[in-house]
């Protein structure tokens, strides 16, 4: 019987942890757009530069939605690992406007403000690091599930595995100083790494098919 009230508590609790999971995601989503509301634009080079800032991190925060949706269709078994990693993605989920919003606003003049944009842009890149090992580690359980009979589903979440590794790497990598010292077309080489690790997923799935 108590075994059987462990089973029952651990689907009772799934819909409320995917309830939390929206709910946070819709906040972080939220802040995105109340940041552009209050920091009007000086000229219309900032306006391009505001929507651009947004759209990028609206497209990670939908991306990391959309695949972690994806992966609670196939678990079939809750476990405290998982709940805890669900914990620490929506605590990445949650900073991460705070940390965008350091980075793409226009900072005071000051003795520290390029030391706290630094600071700032590696904490981002290794946000967005810890919700791709989130996602790995999602897809890795998947691939483990002794019930899960499709040999081609479980090379797919194999393969997205390994590209969420990837993407990873390179989040990590950007947190070099040399690529936040280096500028490439106006643009640091951090941010130029930014936007090429959320495209190697898909680029990594494409080329392993």
């Amino acid at each position: 019987m108590g075994i059987e009230e462990g089973q029952r508590s651990k689907r009772d609790i799934i819909p409320h942890v995917e309830n939390l999971v929206d709910m946070v995601f819709g906040l972080a989503l939220s802040i995105g757009s109340l940041i552009l509301v209050t920091s009007p634009p000086r000229n219309p080079h900032e306006l391009l530069e505001d929507i651009a800032a947004f759209a990028y991190g609206f497209i990670i925060l939908v991306f990391i939605w959309e695949e972690f949706s994806q992966h609670m269709m196939l678990v079939k078994v809750e476990t405290k690992g998982m709940l805890r990693t669900t914990y620490i993605m929506l605590f990445l989920v949650a900073i991460e406007p705070y940390l965008f919003n350091l980075i793409s606003s226009p900072q005071q003049t000051g003795p520290n403000v390029e030391m706290i944009d630094g600071l700032a842009s590696t904490l981002y890149a290794l946000d967005l690091a810890g919700l791709m090992l989130v996602l790995a580690f999602f897809s890795d359980h998947i691939t483990k599930q002794n019930d899960l009979e499709d040999a081609s589903l479980r090379a797919t979440y194999r393969s997205r595995r390994d590209s969420f590794l990837l993407s990873a790497a390179v989040f990590l990598f950007s947190m070099l100083p040399f690529f936040w010292d280096s500028i490439l077309l106006d643009l640091k080489l951090r941010y130029w790494l930014w936007i090429l690790a959320p495209i190697l997923p898909r680029l990594y799935i494409l080329v392993v098919k």
